[in-house]
């Protein structure tokens, strides 16, 4: 290789190691004006701004709805309420709990407000969710879009730590289904994108991606195979029954002290109590201290009986269930990644 040739590659390889910091600080700029044209109270030109930078495209999360509440924001401020609700459905979607300012004046919440009470559900699911788990040979691809905000779906997957990701977009369908990679465990990171290719959700980054266990792709297991080895639960049974039976005693003779307690009150009431020249003390004050005891052993016992009987539904709740076939998936929610287990009975 001459040297001409040389200084080409380097500088070729420079250019593929500055692109994404470039972009991403261009993404951060582009936001920047738009927030000092907002500061400046500018509506005109935030909302200009915002618009540009949003259709330029390739804006990260937070800085896509930070562009659609400035957009939605200025849109507002100028009298045009459609265009500031449309974008306020995008503030929503990315973050659910996002707020205006009360500050701000009506003619700028009231879109706002309407775009929030369309998005109000009674499930209380989030407006815009993407999950991945394992279905058979496929990767089932789940999108919740209650506005139907999404354009398409970025999916970045890799069989191992140190290889690129794999790349693909798909379709905003509510449901579809991918091949399964050939190895025991997935990294992937999931995207729901504008028609911009703006980043509304995500699952996992390339920094930091979801991890996804697979089932290998070796012969079929049969069903007790499958099942795994039968698990002892009658220790478990036996100790909840104990638990049971001690709190229906304890249950028992809490009532017999109450009872007791009843029977000491009538006396220390009655009239027997009641002789001139003595005070009630005096005359009934084993009365008195019988009930105090009854009274204090009805308590104690109750408690205790609560306390069993809650012992032995816990112990059954600890139980081991039959044997079963373990799945794992991915669930999230926005600000919220979690992988878990799911056992299909």
């Amino acid at each position: 290789m001459n040297k001409n040739q040389l200084r080409l590659a380097q500088a070729a390889l420079s250019v593929v190691l500055l692109a994404a910091p470039a972009a991403w600080a261009d993404s951060n700029v582009r936001l920047a004006d738009a927030q000092k044209a907002y500061a400046e109270v500018d509506y005109e030109n935030t909302r200009r701004l915002a618009k540009a930078a949003l259709e330029r495209g390739g804006n990260d999360r937070a800085s896509t709805a930070e562009l659609y509440l400035l957009w939605g924001t200025a849109a507002a401020a100028l009298d045009q309420a459609d265009e500031a609700r449309t974008a306020f459905l995008y503030v929503l979607s990315i973050n659910p709990d996002a707020k205006l300012e009360r500050s701000l004046s009506p003619k700028i919440r009231a879109p706002y407000l309407e775009a929030r009470g369309s998005m109000s559900r009674a499930d209380g699911k989030a407006p815009l969710n993407l999950t991945l788990q394992r279905r058979q040979q496929e990767l089932e691809v789940t999108l919740t879009d209650t506005s139907h905000l999404v354009a398409r779906i970025g999916l970045a997957t890799r069989a191992q730590q140190d290889a690129p990701f794999a790349r693909q977009y798909l379709d905003a369908a509510p449901h579809q289904r991918v091949p399964t990679p050939q190895a025991s465990e997935l990294q992937f990171f999931l995207q729901a994108l504008d028609r911009h290719r703006n980043v509304l959700f995500e699952l996992g980054n390339q920094d930091d991606p979801e991890r996804l266990a697979l089932v290998g792709s070796g012969p079929r297991l049969t069903a007790d195979a499958a099942h795994g080895p039968d698990v002892n639960r009658t220790p478990y049974y036996i100790t909840a029954g104990a638990f049971a039976a001690l709190g229906v005693a304890a249950g028992g003779i809490a009532t017999a002290e109450y009872l007791r307690r009843e029977d000491a009150a009538r006396d220390w009431n009655g009239t027997g109590c009641e002789h001139p020249g003595m005070t009630r003390e005096q005359q009934c004050g084993d009365v008195d201290t019988r009930r105090q005891r009854a009274e204090s052993l009805a308590i104690g016992f109750a408690a205790g009986s609560g306390a069993m009987l809650l012992g032995g539904i816990v112990t059954l709740l600890l139980a081991p269930s039959s044997p079963s076939k373990a799945s794992v998936a991915v669930d999230a929610g926005p600000g919220n990644m979690m992988l878990r287990l799911r056992a299909t009975l």
